[in-house]
């Protein structure tokens, strides 16, 4: 079961205004998608994604839902997380704002992280070294507090 956010609405809502604003259209299968990803507040596959839409009678084809995760991941919308399995797993980053994530091993919840302190270093850290840094990603992974208080 997908975990999800209070601020689904705004969220969908968000994600479907920019990437129209962007000039992409907003076809039904893309919209359901979007629907669908949008609340999550977990990681989740492309093939959890064409799965869950064909569960719910929503038959969008699956090159459509890969091609469309890789467009909201290229466009930022999406985060991806190399799996330990070698596969894309994905996560809403509907902030536009850089941050990083904290993901839970056991549930799957992914929180931002924004941290201006430490970007003020990676950017010292860089400059000492004479080096052009054109992205970052730093992924803490560990147990969120209910996992931890379940265990």
């Amino acid at each position: 079961m997908a975990a999800s956010n209070p601020h689904t609405g705004a969220r969908e809502h968000v994600i479907l205004e920019r990437l129209a604003d962007q000039g992409h259209r907003l076809t039904g299968p893309r919209q359901a998608i979007v629907g669908y990803v949008a609340p999550r507040t977990d990681t989740f596959s492309a093939q959890d994604v064409a799965d869950q839409l064909h569960a719910r009678g929503i038959h969008v084809g699956r090159a459509t839902v890969f091609r469309t995760i890789d467009l909201l991941a290229d466009l930022g919308f999406l985060h991806r997380i190399q799996n330990d399995d070698g596969y894309h797993r994905y996560t809403v980053c509907a902030d536009e704002e850089h941050h990083h994530h904290a993901r839970c091993v056991d549930c799957g919840a992914v929180l931002a992280l924004h941290a201006p302190g430490l970007e003020r270093e990676i950017d010292r850290i860089a400059q000492e070294a004479d080096f052009q840094v054109l992205d970052h990603i730093l992924e803490l992974v560990g147990r969120c507090p209910l996992c931890r208080g379940s265990r």
